[in-house]
C-alpha cells in the first residue's frame, strides 16, 4: 500500500503541469471596435484572465482606424524587438493565418495547448520603446507576439476596457482612470504598500498601507546618494574625489550580492562610484562611498539614522547599513535584520533628494552606460518605467527575499508657468519584477493623470463625445481637449 502513496506526490505534480498548460490555450474572445465586434486570440497566462492578447489581430483589427499599425520583427540590444509601426496593415488575406482561420477540432485544440513562456523583449508603440514581459510565438511559418491587455491599454493611451471576458476600445478616446476604482480593483494589494504623488508639492494622489513599515533593500541608496551629496556641498569630499575599495568591499563584490568585481587597493572616480551605486544598484559601491567618507560603516551607518531624524521620518525608520542588504547580528540565535521605513518616509525622502538635488535623475534616467574608471563596467539599469513611462527620470529599484521587489520611479512634469514637478511612484513587497514594474506603470499613469486635471486642467479626451461636463474641472478639461483635437 505505501508504494502507491509514493505516487500521489507524482499524481499531483502531472496533474498541476496538465492544468498549467491548459490554462494557457489559445482561445479568442469577443472584442468591440469602434461598436463593431469582432474576434481576437488571447492567451491567459497561468491564470484566468491574465489576458495577453495577439498584436497580429490587433493590427488587423485597428486597420480601417487612425490607431492602425503593422508588426515588424527586429532585435535591440541582443533581443527581442516587436515594432508596432504606425500605418495601415497589409491585407488579412496576405496574412499566414487569420483570426477564423482556427479550425475547432479537438486535434486543433491538442496543438493550440503550448507552454508559452513570457520574456522581457522591447515592444515599440508610437517609436517608444516599452519593456514588457510578452510571450513571443513562433509556429511553422507563423510569427505573433501577446502583450499584456493592460499594459497595450496604458502604452497605446487607447480607451479600452474589458468586461465579462469582452474587450471594448474606442481608439478616439484616450485612456481614463476616472472610469477605475484603484482600491476596490484589489491592484494596490499586489504590493505590500505603494504611493503616487507629487513630491513638489506634497499632494499625495493615492496610497495604500503607506504608513506601515516595510524592508526597502536597495532603495536604501537613496539615503546614501543624499548623505554622500551633503558631504560634497559642506567641502567634506568633493567631485574630482579618488576613491579606494578596502577588502570589505572586494570581499562584498566576490560574493552572489557583488555586482562590479573590484579588488582591494583599486580605485575609482567618485562620479563614477555613484553612478554605479545608483544605475546598477552595485552594493560595493555603496560600501565604499561610505567608508570614503567616514572611515567606516558604522560610522556612515550613524550619519544615515540621524539624517532620518532630521527629515521628520518616522521613529520606525532604521538602517543598518548603506546598501540594503541583510544584515546577521553576532549572537547564538542569529537575527536577520534589514534596513525598513514605510512608503510615507521613502516619500519625504525622495522629495527632499529632488528638492535639494534634482542632478541625481541626470544619473537615474541612464539606461545602459560605460564607467571607464571602473574598468569599462556596463551599467544596466533595470527601472522598466524608464521604457513603459516616458518622462520617467529614475529613481531606485531594490530586491531581496524578504523585501521582494521594490521601486520609487520619479517623472517629469511642468505645471502651466512651466516650473518643474516630480510624480513620484513608490511600491514596496511587489511578488516579482513583473508585477511590480506593472503596479508602479498603472499607479505612474494615474499619478500623470491626476496632475494634469489639477495642474493644467487637462483631462483625457472622450473622444469628441457631446455630453456636457458636469463641474468646472470637466469644462476647463474639455475646452483644452477640444483646442488639442483642432491642433492636430
Amino acid at each position: 500500500m505505501k508504494k502507491y502513496f509514493n505516487l500521489i506526490p507524482i499524481l499531483f505534480i502531472f496533474i498541476f503541469c496538465i492544468n498549467a498548460l491548459a490554462s494557457q490555450t489559445k482561445e479568442t474572445v469577443k472584442i468591440s471596435i469602434n461598436g463593431t465586434e469582432s474576434n481576437i486570440r488571447v492567451l491567459n497566462h497561468d491564470y484566468d484572465k491574465n489576458m495577453y492578447i495577439s498584436m497580429n489581430d490587433m493590427s488587423q483589427l485597428l486597420k480601417d482606424t487612425d490607431k492602425a499599425f503593422t508588426v515588424e520583427w527586429t532585435s535591440r540590444d541582443g533581443q527581442t524587438c516587436v515594432v508596432l509601426k504606425p500605418g495601415k496593415a497589409q491585407d488579412e488575406a496576405d496574412t499566414d493565418q487569420s483570426i477564423d482561420s482556427q479550425e475547432s477540432s479537438e486535434e486543433n485544440d491538442e496543438d493550440n495547448k503550448v507552454n508559452y513562456t513570457r520574456k522581457r523583449i522591447f515592444v515599440n508603440i508610437g517609436g517608444n520603446d516599452y519593456s514588457f514581459y510578452a510571450i513571443p510565438v513562433s509556429e511553422k511559418d507563423y510569427k505573433d507576439c501577446y502583450v499584456n491587455l493592460g499594459e497595450f491599454a496604458l502604452a497605446s493611451n487607447m480607451d479600452i476596457s474589458c468586461y465579462n471576458n469582452e474587450v471594448y476600445i474606442n481608439t478616439k478616446g484616450e485612456f481614463d482612470f476616472g472610469k477605475y476604482d484603484l482600491l476596490n480593483s484589489g491592484l494596490p494589494y499586489m504590493a505590500d504598500s505603494c504611493l503616487v504623488g507629487d513630491a513638489t508639492t506634497g499632494n499625495i494622489y493615492y496610497s495604500q498601507n503607506a504608513d506601515e513599515v516595510v524592508t526597502i533593500a536597495s532603495t536604501t541608496k537613496l539615503m546614501t546618494y543624499l548623505i554622500i551629496k551633503d558631504a560634497m556641498s559642506q567641502g567634506k569630499i568633493f567631485e574630482n574625489d579618488t576613491v579606494t575599495f578596502s577588502k570589505k568591499a572586494s570581499d562584498l563584490s566576490k560574493t552572489s550580492n557583488g555586482v562590479v568585481r573590484v579588488e582591494p587597493g583599486q580605485t575609482a572616480n567618485i562620479t563614477d562610484v555613484i553612478s554605479a551605486m545608483l544605475i546598477c544598484s552595485s552594493n560595493e559601491c555603496s560600501l565604499a562611498l561610505a567608508e570614503h567618507l567616514c572611515g567606516s560603516e558604522e560610522n556612515f551607518v550613524d550619519l544615515m539614522n540621524q539624517k532620518a531624524v532630521a527629515l521628520g521620518l518616522s521613529m520606525d525608520a532604521l538602517f543598518y547599513n548603506p546598501h540594503g542588504l541583510p544584515v546577521y547580528d553576532e549572537d547564538v540565535l542569529t537575527v536577520k535584520r534589514q534596513n525598513h521605513l514605510s512608503a510615507n518616509d521613502m516619500f519625504k525622502l525622495a522629495s527632499h533628494i529632488l528638492e535639494k538635488y534634482p542632478e541625481i535623475t541626470q544619473i537615474t534616467s541612464i539606461k545602459k552606460t560605460k564607467l571607464a574608471s571602473l574598468n569599462n563596467f556596463e551599467a544596466v539599469n533595470t527601472n522598466v518605467l524608464l521604457y513603459n513611462v516616458p518622462g520617467t527620470v529614475g529613481l531606485k529599484t531594490g530586491t531581496t527575499d524578504k523585501a521582494q521587489s521594490c521601486l520609487v520611479s520619479a517623472y517629469e512634469a511642468s505645471d502651466t508657468s512651466g516650473e518643474p514637478h516630480y510624480i513620484v511612484t513608490i511600491v514596496y513587497g511587489a511578488e516579482n519584477i513583473q508585477t511590480q514594474s506593472y503596479t508602479s506603470m498603472v499607479l505612474m499613469r494615474y499619478g500623470i493623470q491626476k496632475f494634469n486635471v489639477s495642474e493644467l486642467g487637462i483631462v483625457p479626451d472622450n473622444g469628441g463625445s457631446k455630453e456636457i461636463p458636469e463641474n468646472l474641472e470637466g469644462l476647463i478639461g474639455a475646452v483644452i481637449n477640444t483646442a488639442r483635437r483642432h491642433a492636430k
